[in-house]
């Protein structure tokens, strides 16, 4: 009886912690440029896991040897996973709402449906037909006439759709990759190359460029501190502690109760517009998604992309 309330409890507040993160880069990047507060965000996560898997090693006096080839599928992962799924999540966030943002983070497992069809030519079975004819009939009940009216940026919703994309991609492609066995040594790698590349995008695109620190509000800092440790970092040991005392299927069903709580948070805090359009559209693209995380429909893979840290 412990142990299922521990779950429930850790389950809700997975919910919680993954909605809100939406909110949160929303604040975060009000006064900090996008991709840098990316870039600082996955960096300091990442050097803060990789620091504990060192140090615990150390102690046990035992240290998993690292490959090339580890390292190689490791910035695979971070290009795709981070700087397409990530960087491109926060930057297009600057131009829609945080609710919005989740909404449309969350058609996820839609694309990985689709690009685990059209490359490995995995089998759909009915609910994940189902849940693709609903998940996309939603998507485009929400940006069709949104996009037409004006109401939504089309920049941030292509940038948000790519993002997904490209997540899709580097969850379809772990599943293949060789990373190293720990958890913590693995994401730690994935983080802190992910972070870097971001940064350096940061440098190309001159966000560098008229930035000055003392202008970064307290809430930008605030925001960004918790994105970095409640969501990336203790977000992140939640999942994976769900992951192993219960199922894959339960463990992700944040991928349709967070994006409800994106919308709500925004609508309460930030203010954000929310129309009867955008209900219905969240109702039928989450009525899509819970039936493709069903056990029968659900895709498997194996690292730390199947949770998107937001």
């Amino acid at each position: 009886m412990k142990q299922q309330s521990k779950v429930w409890l850790i389950l809700i507040a997975l919910w919680v912690i993954n909605g809100s993160s939406f909110l949160a880069i929303k604040v975060s990047i009000d006064t900090i440029p996008a991709f840098l507060s990316a870039g600082i965000r996955f960096s300091v996560a990442g050097g803060i896991l990789y620091a504990v898997y060192y140090f615990q090693k150390k102690l046990e006096h035992q240290q998993e040897h690292i490959g090339r080839r580890q390292w190689r599928d490791t910035l695979i992962l971070a290009v795709t996973l981070f700087l397409g799924g990530q960087g491109l999540l926060t930057w297009g966030s600057q131009y829609i709402s945080s609710g919005i943002t989740g909404l449309l983070n969350s058609t996820i497992p839609l694309w990985v449906a689709i690009l685990a069809f059209i490359i490995y030519k995995t089998k759909m079975t009915k609910m994940t037909v189902l849940g693709l004819i609903a998940g996309f009939a939603g998507l485009m009940l929400l940006i069709g006439p949104s996009i037409g009216s004006g109401n939504l940026n089309p920049i941030g919703v292509i940038s948000l759709i790519l993002s997904s994309l490209f997540w899709a991609a580097g969850s379809l492609f772990s599943t293949k990759a060789k990373l190293p066995v720990s958890i913590l040594a693995s994401s730690g790698m994935l983080m802190i190359s992910g972070g870097l590349i971001i940064t350096l995008t940061s440098f190309i695109f001159g966000e560098y460029s008229g930035l000055d620190l003392a202008q970064v509000s307290t809430q930008s800092w605030l925001a960004l501190c918790y994105l970095i440790v409640i969501i990336t970092v203790v977000g992140f040991t939640d999942f994976y502690w769900l992951l192993r005392v219960t199922s894959a299927s339960l463990a992700n069903t944040f991928a349709y109760v967070s994006p409800v709580i994106a919308v709500v948070l925004g609508w309460a805090i930030l203010h954000e517009p929310v129309d009867l359009v955008t209900i219905v559209a969240m109702i039928v693209i989450l009525f899509g998604v819970a039936l493709m995380v069903t056990k029968s429909s659900t895709i498997k893979a194996k690292s730390p992309s199947i949770k998107k840290t937001s």
